[in-house]
């Protein structure tokens, strides 16, 4: 059998069992969640613009990245527009 690699830090780890407690996402996974293609994540992870993981060869994408990346917009109180429109 070959070598098995440290486990990186950044990957969080339970304390009683040592398994992986971050939920990791296929880009299909992702592709649905977000009402977007599959082809638009391939292309993040492509040029690195969001973090992932190779799981015996297989993509996945951290939840946690997932998270840090979505954009909450507040809402924008109408009466507040027109006031600026008016000045």
């Amino acid at each position: 059998m070959g070598k098995h690699k440290a486990p990186n830090k950044e990957h969080k780890f339970c304390q009683c069992c040592g398994g992986l407690t971050e939920r990791y996402l296929t880009v299909n996974e992702v592709a649905e969640l977000t009402s977007t293609s599959p082809n638009t994540w391939r292309k993040y992870i492509r040029e690195r613009s969001i973090e992932y993981v190779k799981i015996l060869g297989n993509t996945r994408i951290p939840y946690s990245s997932l998270k840090s990346i979505i954009e909450v917009v507040p809402v924008i109180n109408t009466i507040t527009i027109d006031r600026i429109e008016s000045i």
